[in-house]
C-alpha cells in the first residue's frame, strides 16, 4: 500500500508542475489511477529514470570539469 501511495505522490507532483496539460483533462487524471493501480511495475521504472538521471548529471558535471581543467593547463 505504501508503494501505492508514493507513485501517487510522485504521478500528482509530475502532473501538478506540467504546464502543459489542463488539470481537468481526463485522460491524465485516468493514468495517474493506472498507473498508482500497477504500481509494482510503475515504481521501479521512475526509480530506473530517476537515478538515471542522477548518473547523467554527476556525469556532465565530471565533463565540465575536466574541461575547465584542460583550460586551466
Amino acid at each position: 500500500m505504501a508503494g501505492a501511495f508514493l507513485v501517487f505522490v510522485i504521478l500528482l507532483h509530475a502532473f501538478i508542475k506540467d504546464n502543459t496539460t489542463p488539470k481537468t483533462h481526463i485522460g491524465s487524471w485516468i493514468t495517474i489511477v493506472v498507473a498508482t493501480a500497477i504500481w509494482p511495475i510503475v515504481l521501479p521504472s521512475i526509480v530506473r529514470k530517476k537515478l538515471s538521471q542522477v548518473f547523467l548529471k554527476t556525469d556532465s558535471l565530471t565533463e565540465k570539469e575536466l574541461q575547465l581543467e584542460r583550460e586551466i593547463n
